[in-house]
């Protein structure tokens, strides 16, 4: 059965990227999608990446796994040594079934692609799914529970003040040595300055998000108002993205997570702050800011 079979890796923001592309390729084929979580259940000693989970099920888009022998078919000219040898003395027999993502700008050979395909990338650009933006904000990335009562309550408070949501991304950006000259951190600098801007267009009150809070209070001193959430741990976490999204305006971190609750938000209005910077010693990959939002 022809199918788009979408690599999750990462954590919730780059899923919701590998779904949204996934998504938006199976709905023009019509063919069905299916997820590989085979990456995000490995454990031991040979992962050294940062351990993640399997986080779409807090999102209503309706989710099907590929089965452990879908994904070693599709995968085949990839990890099979000999099927890679064939393939290149017999080309003429072997369809291309694998589509690595080969830059980090939107490939126009995304489009141009047929099923069964086995996606393997990340595809941070939105024009992956730009045909879909529609479904994606009000029907697919949306919570699958209820909000609990403070979560509520702080939707309705963003909803009454020009707000704008301000994240500080640490945690293994800091921590781990790879991680940390892969993707570096925002400077102090970046999120001072993007506030006092946006204190310039009419923000009133800055709702502040990061997985190091302690470490935010002391080290940035904001031009207005600011609310600090830090209660949406563990298992809850995720309600830190959909708060995100109730915001006016935005100032992210160099973080996937941000870039989502940023870009969720009703697009007619809002002003999104990115770090032109997005990885360690180089700037914003072509095409993961898009070009309504502002850099600094």
């Amino acid at each position: 059965m022809s199918k788009v079979i979408t690599r999750l890796m990462g954590g919730l923001g780059n899923q919701m990227f590998q779904y949204a592309a996934g998504h938006a390729l199976a709905r023009r084929l019509a063919v069905p999608l299916l997820l590989d979580r085979t990456f995000l259940d490995q454990r031991g000693p040979q992962v050294t990446w940062t351990p993640r989970h399997f986080e779409l099920g807090v999102l209503r888009a309706p989710i099907t796994f590929a089965t452990e022998a879908e994904v070693r078919r599709a995968r085949l000219e990839l990890d099979d040594v000999q099927h890679r040898r064939w393939k290149r003395l017999l080309p003429m027999f072997f369809k291309d079934a694998c589509f690595v993502e080969r830059v980090r700008i939107h490939d126009p050979a995304f489009e141009q692609l047929t099923a069964p395909v086995y996606l393997d990338g990340y595809w941070q650009n939105e024009r992956y799914f730009s045909d879909t933006a529609e479904a994606l904000r009000h029907e697919l990335f949306l919570p699958a529970a209820e909000p609990a009562p403070r979560n509520a309550d702080l939707m309705e408070q963003m909803g009454s003040c020009v707000s704008a949501s301000l994240h500080v991304r640490r945690g293994d950006y800091v921590s781990l040595p790879e991680a940390a000259s892969f993707h570096g951190v925002c400077s102090v600098d970046y999120y001072q300055d993007s506030a006092r801007w946006l204190v310039e267009q009419g923000v009133d009150h800055f709702f502040v998000f990061s997985d190091d809070p302690d470490w935010v209070k002391t080290n940035i001193d904001l031009p207005g108002p600011a609310t600090h959430i830090n209660h949406n741990t563990g298992a809850e976490s995720h309600w830190d993205l959909f708060l995100m999204k109730h915001c006016r305006h935005h100032i992210i971190a160099n973080s996937s997570f941000s870039w989502w609750g940023a870009w969720l938000g009703e697009p007619a209005g809002k002003i999104v702050v990115a770090p032109e910077r997005w990885l360690a010693g180089s700037d914003a990959p072509d095409g993961i800011i898009p070009p309504t939002w502002i850099t600094r």
